[in-house]
């Protein structure tokens, strides 16, 4: 849920990709996922619904957003990054911050900005790298 935010999208795929693991698994490990197992899901997560983040990359933001989403991402999981920081990073294009926002895929807390679903921003720091 953590990584989903329960958006229903990501929630039924993600889970779908935790099913498909354990059906690879001999039946004595096969009907209880672990923290593990679901980790082991993330990576296959993020290829088989590429489209859904691709779509959002690609048709859903400019370019300044994309680079205020790939500058977020990398600051790591969880992370709150002041609005001063963002202003110093890309003082010209903070406006954009306003359409991720309506986009839902930043949230403001309390004087700055972190991703709103886990999964999205691992999607964009592995464009970062």
């Amino acid at each position: 849920m953590q990584l989903t935010r329960c958006h229903p999208f990501l929630v039924q795929m993600f889970c779908g990709e935790i099913v498909a693991l354990k059906n690879e698994q001999i039946p004595s490990i096969r009907r209880l996922a672990t923290l593990a197992d679901v980790e082991a899901a993330i990576p296959q997560a993020l290829s088989n619904g590429s489209f859904v983040f691709a779509d959002i990359q690609n048709n859903q933001v400019d370019a300044a957003g994309l680079a205020i989403l790939q500058f977020l991402a990398a600051k790591g999981e969880g992370k709150i990054v002041s609005r001063e920081t963002i202003l110093q990073a890309f003082p010209d294009d903070f406006d954009a911050v306003g359409l991720l926002r309506q986009r839902e895929l930043i949230e403001e807390v309390g004087d700055g900005y972190c991703f709103q679903v886990e999964l999205m921003r691992r999607w964009f720091a592995r464009g970062v790298r």
